[in-house]
């Protein structure tokens, strides 16, 4: 039985805030080693920053694009089986039966693509029909949002975004042929948000965030970019992953990476290395930024809508979540959207 994508959307925030914004962290950048001023100067042309009703910034995304997906496949919420997300109030708010069970999950890089692999095992067992995938992350920082101190040198490269799909054996726009997951947890512990002080309180007012104590994320070190750049390691997961789908890399016509900047020279080689065009790596970070388990089906639904993805093409997403949690999906595109 195939197993795929019925419906995939994306929520694409109101509000722009462009990379010039972000001028007043100059000072901090300024404090860091030389190759971490380097890192963290490649920023994002702008970031998206959800701008609608009062409320949790991520949960009124989720709730918007449910919606979508729904609306977009003409389907009704009793025809969802179970749902994956992080909405609390999705039933009350769509009007979900109070017996639909739901998956609570974080907002974390391989979220989406771990919700996909959980989905595609329900339908394939026969448990449910459709399982429907609800992924939000508001990054952006500031009130009614996430963990971003918008006093680190980091900062510009976190974005607000949601997405949604709904998986299925029925009206399939792709079809998923492999799931690889794996985690190596070396950087667990260096990646993690608590209650903290701003990292550059002085700049506090020039980021127009209050100057105290705050739920931040915080990075003790970055050995994570040690890791996801090592050579050789986005060739050799992907291969392992499309061995899983019986295919040869060189079948592969995409790979849509997660926004982690840091590391995109050593992943493009490796493909080189692997005999593939630099072209076959694709993203949105510089359009976006980072927006955690979003950006990989917000990258794919453009992608497809841009005509780069078409029917037949054999997509591999995939994801270095800090964990280091490796996740990667290799599915075939079956329609032409144009």
């Amino acid at each position: 039985m195939k197993v795929g994508f019925e419906t995939i959307v994306r929520y694409v925030p109101e509000e722009i805030v462009p990379r010039e914004h972000f001028e007043y962290l100059k000072p901090a950048l300024a404090k860091l080693p030389p190759f971490l001023q380097e890192q963290f100067s490649v920023v994002p042309d702008e970031i998206r920053k959800y701008k609608g009703r009062d409320g949790d910034r991520a949960e009124l995304m989720a709730i918007a694009i449910a919606k979508e997906a729904l609306e977009r496949s003409g389907l009704k919420p009793s025809d969802i089986d179970y749902i994956i997300g992080a909405a609390v109030s999705l039933h009350k708010e769509l009007g979900f039966n109070l017996d639909t069970p739901m998956l609570n999950v974080a907002n974390c890089c391989a979220t989406f693509l771990d919700s996909c692999q959980i989905a595609w095992n329900l339908v394939d067992s026969g448990e449910c029909k459709r399982v429907l995938i609800v992924a939000s992350a508001a990054l952006a920082g500031g009130p009614n949002g996430g963990t971003t101190d918008l006093t680190m040198p980091i900062a510009p490269i976190f974005g607000d975004g949601a997405a949604a799909a709904i998986v299925s054996s029925q009206n399939l726009k792709c079809e998923f042929l492999a799931y690889l997951g794996e985690t190596d947890g070396r950087a667990y512990r260096s990646a993690r948000g608590e209650i903290r002080p701003l990292e550059n309180p002085e700049l506090a007012d020039a980021a127009g965030v209050p100057d105290g104590p705050g739920p931040y994320f915080c990075m003790d070190d970055i050995s994570y970019i040690e890791i996801a750049s090592k050579k050789g390691y986005l060739r050799e997961s992907l291969e392992r992953a499309f061995r899983k789908a019986n295919l040869n890399l060189s079948d592969m016509d995409m790979v849509i990476c997660h926004h982690l900047g840091d590391c995109e020279a050593s992943w493009i080689q490796d493909l080189v290395d692997a005999g593939l065009s630099p072209d076959t790596f694709r993203n949105l970070r510089l359009k976006t930024g980072n927006t955690g388990h979003t950006d990989l089906p917000t990258d794919l639904v453009e992608f497809v809508e841009a005509g780069l993805v078409k029917k037949g093409s054999i997509v591999a997403l995939w994801v270095p979540g800090s964990g280091i949690s490796l996740g990667c999906l290799v599915l075939r595109w079956l329609v032409d959207e144009k």
